[in-house]
């Protein structure tokens, strides 16, 4: 039997993380694409302005309003727009479409409709939901490698390195070639809104120092945490690979985790652990596409578990 894929509008597609939904999109059975928007690139094809392959090439972006949706019978829709832009959209869809967020807008909500979309530790609630706030890229690869130690975790200091394209695409000096050739750019080392995320969903004192390379994409994550009682490396080990043996996303390895590891791939990579058992300490490596798994990957399974329909179609592991 054939079933009719469900239709999702797409808005905000001309930023990197659109495009590599798109490329999702265009493997998975269970959806299409409705429409995609995008104010500046309104009236061209999507091949031409974003990439787009195959099947979407020659779908026409459009400058879509959110007083528009009823007209494209929608099933979902996916929110790649910046921060502070998604309260028309969320206001303007009907309660039982889904919707998934990547912005931050609605990651701290208290209460209300929005789930936040960390798949591996909510995938029960967000069947079903019909509001997502998706996860942050670092935010992502930091919690799934505490995730088997939170409850004993008495503090997290996190060194992070993501490549240049988690600037976005607006010029600026994060993604400045002159300026990151040769370099390493700290930005934001107190506050930065991913820390406040990483205290606020995983119930850890989380200290967080970001840092921009000159790559394009992918994410290295150093997390040494001070712990209540001594865990050795073996055991850390076999708890994670314990706690992800289910979890086609998330790879745990022995070895060191390397960007390459992840670069235009789906799932996370954690290892790189090492103990300090006199001390009580445990450090850890892991490594995200912040473009996929760390936005867009995420976005889709959590799409589709909103949807019922099979969390990874499109997905490879």
């Amino acid at each position: 039997m054939t079933t009719t894929p469900m239709r999702i509008g797409v808005v905000g597609a001309r930023g990197y993380v659109g495009r590599e939904l798109l490329k999702l999109l265009e493997n998975d059975s269970t959806c299409t694409v409705a429409f995609v928007a995008s104010k500046g690139a309104a009236g061209q094809r999507a091949g031409d302005a974003i990439g787009a392959t195959g099947r979407f090439a020659e779908l026409i972006l459009k400058d879509v309003q959110p007083t528009q949706l009823a007209q494209y019978d929608l099933d979902g829709i996916v929110l790649g727009l910046g921060n502070d832009q998604s309260a028309p959209w969320v206001q303007a869809l009907p309660a039982h479409i889904p919707l998934v967020d990547l912005s931050a807008d609605h990651r701290f909500d208290d209460g209300g409709p929005f789930i936040y979309g960390l798949t591996e530790k909510y995938r029960d609630r967000l069947r079903g939901a019909t509001r997502v706030a998706n996860p942050g890229c670092y935010a992502t690869a930091i919690q799934l490698a505490m995730l088997p130690f939170e409850k004993e975790i008495v503090r997290a200091t996190v060194f992070g390195v993501s490549g240049y394209s988690g600037a976005g695409s607006t010029p600026s000096p994060k993604n400045d070639l002159d300026i990151l050739r040769d370099n390493l750019l700290p930005y934001a080392l107190v506050g930065h809104t991913q820390e406040r995320e990483l205290n606020r969903h995983s119930g850890v004192d989380v200290r967080f120092m970001p840092h921009v390379a000159p790559f394009f994409r992918g994410i290295s994550c150093t997390i040494a945490l001070d712990l209540k009682t001594a865990i050795g490396a073996d055991e850390a080990l076999a708890r994670l690979q314990q706690r992800f043996i289910d979890e086609p996303l998330v790879d745990v390895i022995a070895g060191d985790a390397l960007v390459t590891q992840v670069r235009d791939r789906n799932g996370v990579v954690i290892g790189g652990i090492e103990a300090d058992v006199a001390n009580k300490r445990l450090v850890l490596v892991s490594v995200i596409d912040n473009l996929l798994k760390g936005a867009a990957t995420q976005a889709l399974q959590n799409l589709h578990l909103c949807l019922g329909v099979d969390e990874l179609s499109g997905i490879t592991p």
